[in-house]
């Protein structure tokens, strides 16, 4: 499941464009998260890399559905890159993940790439109470089955999971995560606090987060991670920058936040 290193840039990186002349609006702190997920909820990203802006990226809670009897928030990740640079490479990444509504960890997890010649389609589904992953490639047909660890998280709703956690500067936080069909441990490392403001988004008290990344995904496999997580009681993340050796620095950046309808 190797991956071309241009999609490593690709979810972690942004410069905030456009300039609001209307007041920004303030995200007061809130001293505990609001510990739910919200439907409608979406946030929308630009990618950039070396100054240029290469990609975007877009998520959405979607609705709440039925996975195996359970009810379920359906997630939706879109990622692509720049119409500029696809003659480069072009990346049209789709990424769905059903989080359980009562445990919040991942009940299936379904992928869908396409980044330059490199394509994939597949699915994950967690069994979270036998704790066996059952992967299925519909690009080539062939399945497998695994030992999952109890409330194993996928490579999206690891950091769902992260957002509904009660926890400040000092902190470390160990998560169970199933990504490349392997199971991890992802270290999460929290800093300090600052003020933050993103341009025609808002003003925030951020969080500095480090997570220890060792599986492919959505962050680079060997590179340096540090992002910024709002401290109101949403929890949002606002900013991700990757220092990948050789090729230097990747941010991804939030653009856009709509709250949504609730939960």
């Amino acid at each position: 499941m190797k991956k071309a290193p241009f999609f490593f840039l690709i979810l972690a990186l942004l410069t905030p464009s456009g300039f609001s002349k209307e007041p920004e609006k303030i995200f007061p702190a809130s001293e505990k998260p609001a510990a739910k997920m919200f439907l409608g909820e979406k946030m929308k990203f630009e990618i950039t890399y070396l100054g240029m802006t290469v990609g975007e990226a877009d998520s959405e809670v979607k609705e709440l559905v039925k996975v195996n009897g359970r009810d379920a928030y359906l997630v939706e990740i879109n990622i692509r890159s720049r119409s500029m640079l696809e003659w480069i490479y072009k990346v049209r990444d789709n990424h769905q993940t059903y989080i359980d509504a009562e445990y919040f960890h991942s009940l299936r997890y379904v992928k869908k790439t396409s980044e330059g010649r490199h394509r994939q389609d597949e699915e994950m589904e967690y069994d979270q109470e036998e704790h066996i992953g059952r992967f299925h490639s519909l690009k080539d047909n062939s399945r497998k089955e695994m030992f999952i660890p109890k409330h194993v998280q996928d490579q999206i709703s690891c950091g769902y999971w992260m957002r509904l956690q009660d926890v400040g500067p000092g902190s470390k936080l160990t998560i169970p995560v199933n990504a490349d069909e392997k199971n991890w441990e992802l270290e999460v490392l929290t800093h300090e606090i600052k003020e933050m403001k993103l341009d025609g988004v808002g003003i925030f008290q951020a969080m500095e987060v480090e997570p220890i990344i060792l599986f492919e995904g959505f962050f680079v496999r060997r590179g340096k991670v540090r992002g910024w997580m709002s401290m109101d009681e949403r929890r949002i993340p606002l900013i991700m920058k990757v220092k990948i050796p050789v090729l230097g620095d990747v941010t991804a950046t939030l653009t856009g936040y709509d709250p949504g309808s609730g939960s």
